[in-house]
């Protein structure tokens, strides 16, 4: 279920309004610190700075004030510790921190890190807790995930063939195109599931600053599919198979969609009415 304004979500636990873990303040998932990663000084010029510089990972506070509401027992203390301790386990894999501030929802994907209650005052049923949450990409998404789905473009209408040259054939070109947009600013990968029979696909994505093309050199048969991540440059065959050795990327580079609106667009060398190419996208902050 969606959360509401104030709550906060690990893995499957709600905290906040409406449960028995009240969080307090200091919940802080909006700070960034800076990482360079050269930060000696200039031996050819003035000044320190001499790299690039990112944004380090960052770690999220989590106090919450555990509770039991109903009868201030050790007990129900205990229960609701042992579910949250549960939900800040470690993991093998990134996991979800969902909030929600100014009616919106928000994640970020790392590890949870800590669960260290003050048990002074478990015997009256409550305590206070410490959490922590490591966001290792410390990108800001939109809690709600977005997509579209393309067919090949494809022309309809007009005259058939054979034809007296020279002719005017009047058709017009369906499919193949779609609008995307990011609402939020920071430029954000797509994540692309290409659907065969389809002939050396390629995604399009057309921004202010130019086009940006990702194209594999091989053919999809029924029931193959490709698994694109333009953020982490992956090009999979079935999930499995590398694919990187037979595709180019023109333009500007890998497709990163921008803040904004961007015109997306699916082609192959020739048409193949089942072939699909779904594209799935988050809002993104910095």
């Amino acid at each position: 279920m969606p959360l509401t304004e104030g709550q906060v979500q690990v893995r499957g636990l709600v905290m906040g309004p409406g449960t028995v873990y009240e969080t307090l303040r200091g919940f802080d998932p909006w700070t960034r610190q800076v990482r360079a990663d050269q930060g000696d000084a200039r031996a050819w010029g003035d000044g320190a700075w001499s790299g690039a510089e990112w944004t380090a990972e960052t770690v999220v506070p989590i106090p919450v004030r555990v509770r039991d509401i109903a009868n201030r027992t050790p007990g129900g203390w205990l229960a609701a510790h042992q579910a949250l301790a549960a939900a800040f386990a470690p993991s093998h894999e990134d996991i979800e921190l969902r909030w929600c501030t100014g009616g919106t929802e928000y994640v970020l994907f790392g590890r949870p890190r800590m669960v260290e209650p003050n048990v002074e005052t478990v015997p009256a049923g409550w305590s206070y807790t410490r959490a922590a949450f490591a966001a290792l990409d410390p990108t800001i998404y939109s809690g709600e995930e977005h997509a579209v789905t393309l067919g090949l473009p494809s022309a309809f209408g007009g005259l058939a063939l054979p034809l007296t040259l020279p002719v005017t054939v009047d058709a017009a070109v369906t499919s193949g195109r779609g609008v995307i947009t990011n609402a939020g600013t920071k430029s954000t990968g797509l994540r692309v599931r290409i659907d065969g029979p389809v002939a050396e696909p390629r995604i399009s994505l057309l921004t202010a600053d130019g086009s940006a093309i990702v194209r594999v050199w091989a053919t999809l048969t029924v029931g193959q599919w490709l698994d694109i991540d333009t953020a982490a440059r992956t090009v999979y065959l079935n999930g499995t198979a590398s694919r990187r050795g037979v595709t180019t990327v023109e333009g500007i580079g890998w497709p990163v969609l921008p803040p904004g609106t961007s015109e997306l667009a699916f082609d192959a060398s020739y048409y193949t009415a089942p072939a699909t190419a779904t594209v799935r996208w988050r809002d993104t902050w910095h």
